[in-house]
């Protein structure tokens, strides 16, 4: 019986999603924050794309009605809040940040989220020795 219980909380503790910080992810991921225009958007990703996104590391949070990620992540609202505070910096519009692996920004824009740029950001700094230390 004992087994059985282990067995089980092993198996919720494995799918069950983790609440994160960003300082969670500082040297394991790139972040992509994306701020929608409007609550109820739904964010589509390609299998190509969400493969480009897996090689280079990155996860990525979209902030509309439901926090949406491409891992088995979720955040405090209050913690969500302040990130809003910090990245948004009064942005009407949407808005999207690129955070390295040393937690530092290195791209922020506000408009709707550009992969391809994103992306590039990646790769131009990976290519410039910066791997490492971003």
């Amino acid at each position: 019986m004992k087994i059985h219980i282990i067995i089980i909380a092993f198996a919720l503790w494995f799918y069950l999603p983790e609440v994160v910080t960003l300082e969670d992810l500082k040297w394991k991921k790139r972040v992509v924050l994306f701020f929608p225009a409007t609550e109820d958007f739904l964010l589509d990703i390609t299998d190509s794309l969400k493969v480009e996104i897996e090689i280079r590391d990155v996860v990525y949070f979209v902030f509309a009605d439901s926090l949406q990620s491409n891992g088995k992540y979720l955040m405090d609202q209050d913690y969500i809040q302040s990130l809003k505070t910090k990245y948004l910096l009064g942005a009407k519009e949407a808005c999207w940040v690129l955070l390295g692996k040393d937690g530092g920004m290195k791209a922020r824009h506000e408009e709707d989220l550009d992969w391809d740029e994103a992306l590039r950001t990646v790769d131009e700094r990976s290519l410039r020795g910066e791997l490492v230390s971003w």
